[in-house]
């Protein structure tokens, strides 16, 4: 098994999210092993984050996941969804005509996979830098757009289909990010986060937690949606027709 891949990488947080005892999966001494395991020299920087969060500034909290972006754990993981997820999106997105957007969307492992299964959508992505990323098999490449996920350089109801997955645990302000995933989005919006408790040190550098469905619920707020438990991420769908 790809020791990157999310699926196997999920098992490794279930163990230390639930089995591990607190006292040890709070003691630095414990986890820095596996900081180090995971991102070299720069574990350091993951050991410290949440004690130096407050105080970072936009800029400072870049250069922190700039340090990151060529360690193996980030290079060669195509994606932070696990399978099921991925399946999840591809079959909600088979219904959808029009426009897509990601929101956060990396290298577009999840916009080319759609692109594949549906040739007449039109895909976009949104993340810090803009560029276009070749489709495979030929099909339209994909313009990723420069947006800050707090204020969308989009009008409300832009695009027939919104996702954003893995991302919202990473910001200072998921609240104000969700108003505008849902602004922007026309049918449906799909949210996918990890299912993670808190801790002084996680090796990630995620500053909000959703450790139960309810606490997921609570964030969301909308009653009629779908929420589902896929190993180890929490999904919800929204539909708004």
């Amino acid at each position: 098994m790809n020791i990157y891949h999310r699926n196997f990488t999920g098992i490794i947080n279930y163990f230390l999210d639930n089995i591990c005892p607190p006292f040890l999966r709070d003691c630095k001494y414990f986890i820095y092993p596996l900081m180090r395991l995971a991102y070299g020299r720069e574990a350091k920087l993951l050991l410290e984050f949440k004690e130096k969060f407050p105080f970072m500034s936009d800029s400072e909290y870049a250069e922190c996941y700039r340090r990151i972006l060529n360690i193996p754990l980030h290079v060669k993981r195509k994606t932070d969804l696990n399978d099921a997820c991925v399946e999840y999106i591809l079959r909600r997105a088979g219904d959808i005509t029009g426009k897509i957007l990601d929101v956060g969307c990396g290298g577009c492992y999840v916009l080319n996979r759609i692109a594949l299964a549906n040739p007449n959508l039109e895909c976009h992505g949104a993340d810090s830098v803009p560029r276009t990323v070749p489709c495979a098999e030929g099909r339209t490449p994909i313009v990723v757009h420069k947006a800050d996920i707090v204020d969308m350089p989009f009008p409300d109801h832009s695009f027939d289909m919104v996702i954003c997955t893995h991302t919202l645990e990473h910001l200072r302000d998921p609240r104000k990010a969700l108003n505008e995933l849902i602004r922007i989005a026309k049918r449906r919006l799909i949210i996918v986060v990890p299912r993670q408790r808190e801790y002084r040190y996680t090796i990630d550098f995620h500053v909000n937690f959703y450790p139960y469905m309810y606490s997921f619920k609570r964030f969301i707020g909308i009653e009629n949606a779908v929420y589902l438990n896929i190993k180890g991420d929490f999904l919800c769908c929204i539909d708004f027709d």
